[in-house]
């Protein structure tokens, strides 16, 4: 009897890693796939030479951004609509501030506990770093920070 109740112990519970794997495979394999065509698209159209990697940015639009090297060896930051893989606009890095720069101005100008995420993102045809954080409160805020200057943009606190 005991052994039952230790194979069964021990079935269930590979049984309940395999579940979680799966689930977790599955959840990942849309974000691969976007990731896939729009890294074919920039390919393909010239506009990089070399993909280095990708962000997701979900806003009024759902973009994927595309970090590379053109031809002429220049970094460059290339928006991309994810829905249509539709190329929107291309920046130098060098034209704008950097993501630890976009944290640096966020650390200084606010009360911060915790840098949670800084990402790239696009509306009105502005660039922009969108810094998350938690506060002393471990209260959430957005700080949106122009991708060109670093000024302020907008503010979302206290989620």
């Amino acid at each position: 009897m005991l052994n039952w109740i230790k194979f069964l112990f021990l079935f269930l519970l590979a049984l309940g890693f395999t579940i979680t794997f799966i689930v977790f495979y599955q959840a990942g394999k849309p974000f691969a796939e976007s990731e896939k065509v729009v890294k074919e698209a920039v390919l393909a159209n010239n506009v990089l030479e070399k993909v280095e990697k990708m962000d997701h940015y979900h806003g009024k639009t759902s973009w994927i951004t595309v970090y590379g090297t053109d031809k002429n060896d220049h970094e460059k930051i290339i928006f991309v609509e994810e829905e249509t893989t539709k190329i929107l606009k291309a920046v130098s890095i060098k034209d704008g501030i950097t993501k630890q720069k976009a944290k640096d101005i966020v650390k200084k100008e606010e009360n911060v506990k915790k840098i949670l995420n800084a990402a790239l993102g696009m509306e009105n045809d502005t660039p922009f770093w969108e810094v998350s954080y938690l506060d002393d409160e471990d209260f959430l805020h957005y700080a949106y920070l122009n991708f060109v200057d670093g000024k302020w943009l907008k503010r979302i606190s206290k989620l």
